[in-house]
């Protein structure tokens, strides 16, 4: 018998686990495109609480306002500095 994943059972959704459900690669594709989606009747993070709610993102995803307004993921664009930053050499073991 097969045991479902316990995370998908509850009922406050991460940034990541958002993120994932908007078949975005990273979080910080959700982070930067938050307040648009939100704009768009996308659910606000629960007060008190260290997400959102499951139950809402899923309704919004399954509904029209959803469907159509989840941006495509951008390109990101990283910048590696050469070499240890100073707070790598720093704390560095």
């Amino acid at each position: 018998m097969k045991q479902s994943d316990p995370a998908s059972r509850r009922p406050v959704l991460s940034a990541i686990e958002v993120a994932e459900l908007l078949g975005w690669k990273t979080v910080e594709s959700f982070r930067n495109n938050r307040r648009r989606l939100e704009a768009a009747g996308f659910p606000k993070k629960l007060p008190g609480a260290p997400g959102w709610s499951r139950a809402a993102v899923m309704r919004w995803i399954d509904s029209d306002a959803g469907s159509g307004s989840v941006p495509a993921e951008p390109a990101i664009n990283i910048v590696r500095v050469p070499g240890p930053t100073p707070l790598e050499r720093r704390f560095a073991s």
